[in-house]
């Protein structure tokens, strides 16, 4: 059958695709091998006070690799000639975000950032991730369901038994700061794909 066919050339299908929010991050390589992280402003309402990556949603008509760069240019006020994009490293699928990660080079850079969303920089060695684990703590997630949710059409109604989602949280401490969660998660990944 010539649909068969079809399927049998094309890659497979990410499920739930257009349920994700598209964003792209950029591990920005400083020429002295340092990795730049921002502190994030603790008067933002989405993860105040948290250590990230540059990064940001990709928007529409916009490749992750160009919302990675224009990300860069904004949070940490370079030019686009001063950013030189190595590899895409990865994609990590969570908590309905699909996060493109790339490696980047961050040339004559001299510390600048904007102050609407970033409070400051953090410099960490490369070297940090190369010999740190990460410390990992599992937590469990429970579905929060609202009174409208259809209980009499799933047997048990009310008292069905969701699975608990378990999630391993990973922590590093730098110089008395923390970088966890997916920002972690990200470092973890990266550190072991070069060390391999």
């Amino acid at each position: 059958m010539k649909r068969d066919m079809d399927l049998k050339n094309r890659p497979p299908l990410l499920i739930s695709e257009n349920d994700l929010t598209r964003n792209a991050v950029a591990i920005a390589l400083t020429e002295d091998n340092q990795i730049i992280f921002e502190l994030r402003s603790k008067t933002i309402t989405h993860q105040p006070g948290d250590i990230c990556l540059p990064g940001g949603q990709v928007e529409p008509n916009e490749t992750p690799e160009q919302a990675a760069i224009r990300e860069m240019t904004e949070e940490l006020l370079v030019a686009p000639s001063q950013i030189e994009l190595i590899a895409p490293v990865s994609i990590l699928i969570t908590g309905g975000l699909e996060i493109h990660v790339f490696l980047c080079r961050l040339h004559d850079y001299s510390g600048t950032y904007q102050t609407d969303e970033v409070s400051s920089i953090l410099r960490v060695p490369l070297s940090f991730f190369l010999e740190t684990k990460p410390e990992i703590h599992e937590v469990g997630w429970e579905p929060i369901l609202p009174d409208d949710f259809p209980f009499d059409r799933i047997y048990g109604g009310r008292d069905y038994s969701w699975r608990v989602r378990k999630s391993k949280i990973r922590f590093y401490e730098y110089k008395g700061h923390t970088i966890w969660g997916i920002t972690a998660r990200i470092m973890e990944a990266f550190a072991a794909s070069i060390s391999s």
